[in-house]
């Protein structure tokens, strides 16, 4: 049997990069094929050394930890913290993403060693997201990450034996498939922890925003970025050698240097490696500084140097659409179990489970809502919401709906007393009223504040960790 194309990509894609992003790069497109339970992500390299101590760092040893069996392991890269990234690791990883680069832009594909370069700084920020998951207690059972391919595949016209079959044709391991996405979710629902549910927006906030929306919210760009960091608490003179290097490379670029390339040879961002592509971006969830610049420009062409809170940036607008001001509403079920206690509580999750278990096996989801939701307003029409408008649900409900394809179905959601388990049937845009805009606002002013928190988070998740390169040909050229 013949699968589409599409499935290979995003094969492929779950081997090497992020499928989706509450954006942990700057700007990166948030949509996604996976709930915010279930999202993946993959993060820039943001330091400029090979060798990382900090004294935040309660991790850093006095002397490189490798393990005793490291010649049976192959040979070793790279040292992050108490674990390793082995050169065979980092093959299979290159492989990967070589293979995409090639499909994708030939063109855009970067030296060999900048390429493995690149990989590894990707794999060093994973393997500490992912420590740091792990230490605390975050855990994926297997019911989620059954759900999370079920999604995967119903995006993409798939049964999961079918995408089993793609993956299979392209010859893509199953086992190490499923370690991949395993890890995306640890390090999503860490971030969610660590970053996303410390974001608090006062209703002065919001009614300023939706004043900046009113003008700017029928405006997209599809962009391309490269990226130069800021270290930590930056001195004036890495400020002005940061600048030069961005400067210098728009001038590359000004005389007819590759942009695609560019980025992959030496952006910081996660979407390096993918020519530096961010795709559709609202304008009124970039800062106002990059958002007034790319105004100015006409599809093609490439931006000033714009600073920004954490290093340098250079645009390109590929293309840029003036639309009516619309907010996205979705049709959608729900499956709701309330608990009032921690006994209760305990009943639920492990019912949520039940219910996971038996939507993987083929039972209906509105069956599954008329047995067991605890909502009378729904449970007798089998879950069904209805059309569900901005700031009709919580906002962690809102937002888990928001990032589900059609057909997909999210992993519980806990909100205050109730454990929720939505179904996105549709979407649909709708004009902006006076009514929706201060709700369009809050989720999109949200969205702009998470992707620059992310940002940060990161950057000092990774300038706190230790990390020793052993190979030298993988050494920045600035080491």
């Amino acid at each position: 049997m013949s699968h589409p194309r599409l499935a290979l990509a995003l094969a492929v894609a779950l081997n090497s990069i992020c499928t989706v992003g509450l954006a942990d790069t700057p700007f990166v497109n948030r949509d996604s094929l996976l709930a915010p339970s279930v999202l993946v992500k993959q993060a820039p390299a943001t330091s400029a050394s090979d060798r990382v101590y900090s004294e935040s760092s309660d991790l850093a040893p006095s002397v490189a930890p490798l393990p005793s069996n490291a010649e049976d392991l192959d040979k070793v890269v790279a040292v992050v913290n108490d674990d390793i990234i082995t050169s065979l690791q980092l093959a299979q990883r290159v492989a990967a993403i070589r293979a995409r680069l090639q499909q994708q832009d030939p063109n855009a594909l970067p030296p060999e060693e900048v390429l493995r370069r690149q990989v590894l700084q990707q794999m060093i920020l994973q393997d500490v997201e992912l420590q740091i998951a792990k230490r605390a207690g975050i855990k994926v059972d297997q019911a989620t990450l059954d759900q999370a391919i079920g999604n995967i595949a119903r995006a993409n016209n798939l049964t999961p034996d079918q995408l089993r079959q793609a993956l299979a044709q392209q010859g893509q391991s199953w086992t190490q498939f499923e370690d991949d996405l395993r890890d995306r979710i640890l390090v999503d629902r860490l971030t969610q922890q660590e970053v996303e549910s410390r974001i608090h927006i006062g209703p002065d906030e919001v009614k300023t925003f939706a004043r900046q929306l009113k003008e700017l919210g029928g405006v997209s760009f599809d962009l391309q970025q490269i990226f130069i960091p800021l270290p930590d608490n930056p001195t004036p003179d890495a400020i002005s050698a940061a600048r030069r290097q961005a400067q210098e490379i728009r001038d590359r670029l000004e005389a007819g240097a590759s942009f695609s390339r560019l980025a992959a040879e030496v952006s910081s961002s996660r979407d390096a490696l993918q020519g530096g592509r961010l795709g559709w971006v609202k304008a009124a969830e970039l800062p106002p500084a990059i958002s007034q610049t790319l105004m100015s420009l006409k599809p093609g062409e490439i931006s000033p140097v714009i600073p920004g809170p954490t290093g340098f940036h250079i645009f390109k607008v590929l293309d840029t659409k003036h639309e009516e001001p619309t907010v996205t509403e979705a049709k959608a079920a729900a499956i709701v179990l309330r608990a009032s206690n921690g006994l209760q509580l305990q009943e639920a999750e492990a019912r949520a489970q039940d219910i996971e278990t038996a939507l993987q096996g083929g039972t209906r989801f509105s069956e599954l809502a008329r047995r067991y939701s605890q909502d009378p307003s729904t449970a007798a029409a089998g879950g069904e919401l209805g059309w569900v408008a901005p700031g009709k649900l919580p906002d962690e409900l809102e937002r888990t709906l928001l990032a589900l394809q059609p057909g997909a179905v999210s992993s519980p959601v806990r909100v205050g007393d109730a454990i929720y388990i939505l179904q996105a049937q549709a979407q649909r845009q709708v004009p902006v009223g006076d009514e929706q805009i201060l709700a369009a606002a809050r989720m999109q002013l949200y969205n702009r504040i998470a992707r620059q928190r992310l940002e940060e988070w990161q950057r000092r998740i990774r300038d706190g960790a230790y990390v020793e390169i052993l190979d030298p040909s993988l050494r920045s050229r600035d080491a």
